[in-house]
């Protein structure tokens, strides 16, 4: 897999000071950015982006002794942006000492309530950082991932109550149609918010092969449950091509806009059709490299 390359271990080194918000409020998208680079098979241009968001965004905060989370305290904890330099002291020590598997089976459920937060990019980047280090393990993915989650800790909020499901075998494939639904609505309605429809829910897809099965049909109910409040009274109107295939040139153009957000949406759509086969990925894809 491209995502083993070591450049990706470089930029997040690179990007592992830097701050998690830009200083306009935005996310820092450079993380997820370059992993989803590496995916596409994109690693020549790792560096360049790594450079870029670098440079863009200030210093971040220091990992710290984790005094005030952990333990039976932690859900007292989430939520509270002051104690991120805590929460990433805190999954830099479970990482070490529960290995990475452990720690995100056991974290990613208490997040998911929280799925929504900060527009889905707790969940994107944890998942992102998840499949970088699922490829292989180095220092530099470990570091990533505590930042990844301890973002999504201190950033928490409580999203939409999902409805109660039965267990679902083919979680992971009813989590990608939902994804292929949030495309639809985002090639009808192409708005930021619909676009972090599909790429949260396809950052679900990423993680739920990693934790019990319990709690992914409780993640897949979250989904659900965002998508639901996201797309209420917007049906979508188009038709996909049922014919489309897939075209590489999508992740080029995406490459050339020097867009985080085409990359991040063309990678998941690429996957989401991969997945299931539904034209409604290549449709979004097609529609957001058309955005300038």
């Amino acid at each position: 897999m491209s995502d083993a390359s070591p450049a990706l271990d470089e930029a997040f080194d690179r990007m592992a000071l830097s701050d998690f918000e830009l200083p306009n409020g935005f996310v820092n998208h450079g993380p997820m950015a370059c992993e989803a680079l590496a995916a596409l098979g994109c690693e020549d241009q790792i560096d360049r982006w790594a450079r870029w968001f670098t440079e863009m965004v200030g210093e971040g905060a220091r990992p710290a002794e984790p005094r005030g989370v952990g333990g039976s305290a932690w859900k007292d904890a989430l939520g509270d942006y002051r104690l991120l330099p805590e929460w990433v002291g805190y999954f830099e020590r479970a990482l070490a000492d529960d290995g990475w598997a452990r720690t995100v089976e056991i974290w990613v459920p208490r997040l998911v309530p929280g799925l929504a937060t900060v527009l889905f990019h707790g969940a994107i980047r944890t998942a992102h950082a998840v499949r970088a280090i699922d490829a292989v393990e180095t220092p530099a993915r470990r570091a990533e991932l505590a930042r990844a989650l301890g973002y999504w800790a201190a950033r928490f909020q409580p999203g939409r109550p999902p409805a109660e499901m039965a267990p679902d075998e083919a979680v992971d494939r009813a989590v990608t149609r939902a994804a292929a639904n949030g495309a639809l609505h985002y090639v009808a309605h192409p708005s930021i918010f619909n676009l972090h429809g599909v790429t949260g829910a396809m950052a679900v897809e990423l993680l739920v092969g990693h934790i019990a099965s319990e709690a992914r049909v409780a993640a897949l109910a979250q989904v659900r449950a965002e998508h639901a409040a996201l797309y209420t009274g917007a049906a979508p109107v188009v038709t996909p091509d049922p014919t489309a295939e897939w075209d590489e040139s999508l992740a080029l153009a995406a490459v050339a806009s020097r867009d985080a957000h085409q990359v991040k949406l063309v990678e998941a759509c690429r996957r989401g059709f991969n997945l299931i086969d539904d034209p409604s990925f290549i449709a979004a894809a097609q529609r957001v490299t058309q955005q300038r």
